[in-house]
């Protein structure tokens, strides 16, 4: 298992710079790679924020006026757009930044550091546009698992899977949950399997999903599961 994966014993804290890049890169890691998204939340951030003052970046995109933030959305990334989808962003991040303003003073820690309820900050992530279900799953994870915080290895058992596409066609290729299942489904799933880390699940099966387990051209004899996998046949979706 790769050394990001496992659950660290101790607590890293985010600076000013660290925790916008992050959150710009949840935000931004749906329908591209996600080392593109990643990459585009350090760029932003780089371009916009402040190293010192973590909310000089939400103020600026508060401000903004929006045909420059698209303008900025669409040519800033070296000249191409840091998103497919950067003119639902430049809708979405001033209402992101509002948020974040007028109930956590600017910075994104404070939707985290005084909380250790998972669902609690599952929550209060979801209420910022752009951030749905599946990203804050993943959010809380990360925030667990390679942070130490929220309760770092004391919340495993309340971290569930993000069921997206890859996952999902994992687990119902390999039967573990039928093939007209949802993502509710697989969370479930994951659960049972492993209750004591449910999201363990989570990164092996995206990386099956993204490597072997194809919607075509699948490469089953390569695949570390194909003597267990029963290899159904499903339709992608």
């Amino acid at each position: 298992m790769d050394e990001w994966v496992r659950p660290i014993s101790n607590t890293r804290r985010f600076n000013a710079s660290g925790v916008n890049s992050f959150l710009l890169g949840v935000m931004f890691d749906r329908s591209i790679p996600a080392d593109r998204a990643w990459e585009s939340g350090e760029w932003i951030n780089e371009s916009l924020g402040d190293h010192q003052d973590v909310t000089v970046l939400w103020n600026k995109l508060v401000s903004m006026e929006k045909k420059r933030l698209t303008g900025f959305l669409k040519y800033g990334y070296g000249g191409m757009a840091f998103h497919r989808h950067y003119k639902t962003f430049a809708k979405q991040l001033p209402r992101a930044a509002k948020v974040i303003l007028d109930k956590y003073d600017g910075d994104p820690r404070n939707i985290w550091n005084t909380e250790r309820d998972v669902d609690v900050i599952r929550n209060r992530l979801e209420e910022i546009p752009g951030i749905g279900s599946a990203l804050s799953r993943m959010t809380v994870l990360i925030l667990a698992r390679n942070y130490g915080l929220i309760g770092g290895k004391a919340s495993l058992p309340q971290l569930d899977i993000k069921p997206d596409i890859h996952v999902m066609r994992v687990f119902r290729r390999s039967g573990l949950i039928d093939s007209k299942a949802i993502e509710k489904d697989a969370i479930e799933t994951a659960r049972q399997l492993n209750p004591q880390f449910p999201a363990v699940l989570d990164a092996p099966c995206f990386e099956i999903g993204q490597k072997w387990c194809r919607p075509s051209s699948k490469k089953c004899e390569d695949c570390p599961i194909t003597e267990a996998c029963p290899k159904l046949r499903i339709v992608d979706t």
